[in-house]
Formats: C-alpha cells, structure tokens, sequence
C-alpha cells in the first residue's frame, strides 16, 4: 500500500465527508491487546471475491459507521464488482480503544467462526455472513455472540465461547492492528483500492468508480 496516499486522504479526516470512529494512537494498541504477541500468520486474510483489484477494508465490529458500511455499502460493492469478478474484498481487523470491551470480543468472535468453518480450499469459511448478523445485532454480549454462531452458522456454540474465555485469535486482531497502524490507518472503516484511500468510505459510487479507475 502507498503510504503516503494514505496518509494524505487521513489528514482530511477532519471534515465531515470522513464519517468514522476514529482512536489517538499516542494512547497505544488496545490495552486488551498490549501484551499479546502478534502473529500475522494465525488466520489468513477473509476475503470476498477474486478479482484483480483489491478493495481492503479496515473495520472495528462495534463502530457504528462500520455498521452502517456493512448495512448499505457491502451489498452494493458485491453486487456491482464482487460477484462479476472485478474486484476482491479484504477485511482487515483494526479495533479501536474507543469500545474495546465489546470491538476486541466480536472480532474475536468472527475469527473464531473462520477458523472453524475455514477449508484448504476456502479460507475465509463463514466469516462474512457471521460478521453481518453480527453487525446486525449491535454491539451483542459474549452470550449472545455465541448463540449467533448457533443461530446463523450452524456451529457448536462452544466454538466462539471457548475462543472469547481464551482470547485465541487475539495475536491475529494484534498483528492486523500493527499492520494498519503502520499503513497511516486511523479510522474505521477505512476503505483502501489498489493502494489508494477512498475519500467516503460510505460512497458506493465512490468506491466502484474507484475500483474502475484501477482496472
């Protein structure tokens, strides 16, 4: 990724066009998160699609904005350049101290659900469709979390209960957040195509006028 395009695109993040939760990184990674190793190989990357333009969405479970993306925007980037193959969408973990009892645990959660529905052949598993009902519900407790992987997935809900009472995909969230970190990322969602922020990450249009311009 252009840093430095992204950290122009952040420095404009005061204005309003740049709706989204947003952390002051002086204050440091997530305390839940500060003494854990980082291991950017625990779980590979969830994606959607396999086209050759890369749309990577840095996103916090319980940020609203992000709710908001997840609600009005997804289906509209899969319908327009996921499903016809034109671009491939990334999801990055990027929790913010902000709501942390809740963003560390739901994203803890989703991973939890990829991990147990992943294949060789289709690493991501269920993932997505977790995260959304996930997003659907707000901001659900450790319990409820559970159940929804029941509820939606199919799975042994002691598949996400044992990975929220052992912190399992911790070093995942860890690394994803250091990688980011590194990249200039400073607000959730921030939505990156082949390299360069998008202005709006709330802007469909916006968005697949990008994916076009990269083609």
């Amino acid at each position: 990724m252009n840093r430095r395009s992204v950290l122009t695109l952040t420095a404009a993040g005061a204005s309003a066009a740049l709706a989204g939760c947003a952390a002051l990184f002086d204050a440091s990674l997530p305390d839940a998160l500060a003494d854990v190793d980082p291991d950017p190989d625990q779980l590979p990357t969830p994606t959607i699609g396999s086209g050759g333009v890369s749309i990577d969405v840095y996103e916090d479970f319980a940020c609203p904005h992000c709710r908001d993306f997840e609600a009005d925007v997804v289906p509209e980037l899969e319908e327009r350049v996921l499903d016809p193959g034109t671009a491939s969408y990334r999801h990055r973990d990027f929790v913010l101290p902000a709501d942390e009892n809740r963003s560390v645990p739901m994203a803890n959660a989703a991973r939890a659900v990829q991990a147990a529905t992943g294949t060789d052949d289709e690493p991501t598993g269920q993932f997505f469709s977790y995260k959304r009902a996930v997003m659907e519900a707000g901001t659900p407790d450790d319990e409820e979390l559970a159940a929804i992987a029941e509820e939606t997935i199919g799975i042994d809900p002691s598949v996400v209960a044992d990975a929220l009472e052992e912190n399992t995909y911790y070093p995942t969230l860890a690394a994803e957040w250091e990688a980011a970190n590194g990249e200039g990322i400073d607000r959730t969602p921030t939505v990156v195509v082949d390299g360069e922020s998008v202005e709006d990450p709330l802007d469909a249009d916006g968005i697949v006028a990008a994916v076009e311009d990269a083609r």
